[in-house]
């Protein structure tokens, strides 16, 4: 009611009033949003013992709400994602500046088995048919995580990258712009079999029982193996709705 001005952008004539009963929103908060800081996430599980498959892992498609295809199609929650409505999209007023683009890793996520998905791993992430970034995860780091030390044996933490919220890709004047109801993805593709990848397995990969002709593969729970909880995500600015 503060604002003096029609929706048109014309002054509001002395003595005249707007009436409460029926409000124009659109002249007390057009254009207005919350803008803010912001990161969008999504959720890639494997349990131990697990085999990857060649078809992509896709990120951002299965909202709050909808089965998991990676997880048993269990229901996914805030804890996996907060992507919501349509997946692969943001409903309007939803939208985002990214600044950067991240993957960490559980804290109880093994250093073998980070390492099957680090090296094995191929990503990219699209802005509808355009693909904006792509390669190894390694170059994009989530500043955070856990860090510290034990002195209980065998007890470790491993991420790729520290968690120091500077220690990250950042975009700057190269930061990327996703509209409202604007089709974008993220997702992680593993093309070859470790035995073409590597040539000869290695002591590790023999000892876990990696076939040289299969995907990568995750220690059992019996080897120690607590599988993998991948966060992707999207840091940056992202504007919604004004409550």
């Amino acid at each position: 009611m503060a604002q003096a001005l029609t929706k048109n952008g014309a002054a509001v004539p002395a003595g005249s009033s707007i009436p409460m009963d029926s409000p124009n929103i659109n002249s007390l908060l057009g254009g207005i949003v919350d803008r803010k800081k912001w990161y969008w996430y999504d959720t890639l599980k494997f349990i131990p013992g697990a085999t990857v498959v060649g078809t992509p892992y896709e990120f951002f498609q299965n909202p709050v709400g909808k089965a998991d295809p990676y997880n048993s199609s269990a229901t996914k929650t805030f804890l996996e994602t907060n992507i919501t409505g349509q997946g692969g999209q943001f409903s309007s007023p939803y939208d985002m500046v990214m600044t950067n683009l991240g993957f960490l890793f559980a804290a109880d996520n093994t250093l073998y088995d980070i390492i099957q998905v680090v090296k094995y791993g191929y990503f990219e992430f699209r802005i509808l048919e355009k693909k904006f970034f792509k390669g190894h995860l390694w170059r994009h780091p989530p500043g955070g995580g856990i860090s510290g030390a034990t002195s209980q044996n065998a007890e470790s933490s491993w991420n790729n990258g520290i968690p120091d919220p500077g220690a990250i890709y950042y975009f700057g004047q190269w930061s990327k712009y996703i509209p409202p109801l604007t089709e974008f993805g993220l997702n992680i593709t593993f093309f070859e079999t470790v035995g073409t990848a590597v040539g000869t397995l290695g002591a590790l990969a023999t000892f876990y029982g990696q076939s040289s002709s299969a995907l990568p593969t995750f220690r059992t729970a019996a080897q120690g193996g607590n599988g993998i909880w991948l966060i992707g995500f999207m840091n940056g600015l992202s504007d919604g709705p004004v409550q």
